[in-house]
This record gives structure tokens, sequence and C-alpha cells, in this order.
């Protein structure tokens, strides 16, 4: 896939990235077949970001279906404990499907894709304790 719709899929991911606090570091070589190093706290990975019109049947194994993008991550020059994903938006669906590769198989990861952040965060020192905001369902009765 190249061209428009690639940068626009590509901006959408960077995009569900940030809202999972995830930092996006795109990749600066072009040389390279992987999309962007993404990290947090604890967590980096590399990802390759994909777009498709059929999903995976029943009965078909994901690292059969994304075989170019399983062998492609598996032979990257990265060291061999840094995971890989591939984050595949299909074209029917607003939503990314996560894929981590361990061994030999992809595994599907589930994130709740959310448009804000779960929590706000408080600033210290700013008025006073009654002028704080109290999550939604926290509210003395």
């Amino acid at each position: 896939m190249r061209g428009r719709k690639r940068d626009v899929t590509i901006g959408r991911a960077k995009k569900f990235a940030e809202r999972q606090g995830y930092r996006w570091v795109p990749n600066p070589d072009t040389d390279m077949p992987f999309d962007a190093l993404v990290y947090r706290a604890n967590d980096m990975f590399i990802v390759s970001i994909r777009t498709s019109r059929n999903a995976p049947g029943e009965y078909d194994l994901p690292e059969n279906f994304f075989r170019n993008d399983f062998q492609i991550l598996t032979a990257l020059p990265f060291p061999p404990y840094l995971p890989r994903e591939v984050w595949v938006r299909y074209s029917w669906s607003r939503n990314f499907h996560r894929f981590r590769i361990f061994r030999d198989t992809f595994v599907a990861i589930t994130m709740i894709d959310r448009e804000k952040p779960l929590f706000e965060p408080r600033v210290r020192g700013a008025g006073t304790p009654s002028e704080t905001k109290t999550p939604p369902g926290d509210e003395v009765k």
C-alpha cells in the first residue's frame, strides 16, 4: 500500500498508540520494513501497520494469514528479546487489531481504545481540596 491512504493509516495508528500511553518513534530508515518503534514505561516494541480487506476466518491462524509480515518482522536485525507487533486495521472497521509475535505464533492483544484518557491528571497545589474534581461515581451521597 502506497500514497495518501498509507499515510492516513499511519497517522491513525500513531493516535491510537498515544491514546494507549505509548510514545511513537517513526522508522527513520526506509530500507527497514517496519513503521515505528513504540514505547512506554516498561514496554517497547517494533510495530508494522497493515490495512486489510479481509479478516482471518474462523480456522485461519493469524501467523498464516499475515505470513509476509510474520517473516519480515522476525528477520529484522534487532535483539531477539525486543517484541514485534502487527497492527491491522480492516477496511470495514475503525479499530486496530494488535498481534504480537511470540516465538512461532501471533497472539492477539486486546486494548480498549478510548478517545480521552481514562483518568484526568490532578494538579497539586491548584485550588482548595473542595475545588478538586472527584472521579465520576465517587461522589459522596
